[in-house]
């Protein structure tokens, strides 16, 4: 059975994906320098969580665009 993400569950994950992750990351390792903290582990974190999923999600719209050109 082959489930469809719905529309706006889409559009949300994208721009978290693609928007999103960068300026947070940002914002905390700027954080991190300005009061000292180390905040390497978090930022590593998130960028490779942000990366696992992007490639999912990546190959969920690739296995998508393929079927509907059928």
């Amino acid at each position: 059975m082959k489930k469809i993400l719905p529309n706006k569950v889409y559009d949300i994950l994208k721009w978290i994906l693609t928007v999103a992750v960068a300026p947070t990351i940002a914002l905390i390792s700027g954080l991190g320098a300005l009061y000292g903290f180390d905040t390497f582990k978090i930022v590593e974190t998130i960028s490779l969580v942000a990366t696992f999923f992007g490639a999912i999600f990546g190959i969920s719209v690739y296995q998508y665009s393929k079927g509907a050109s059928k």
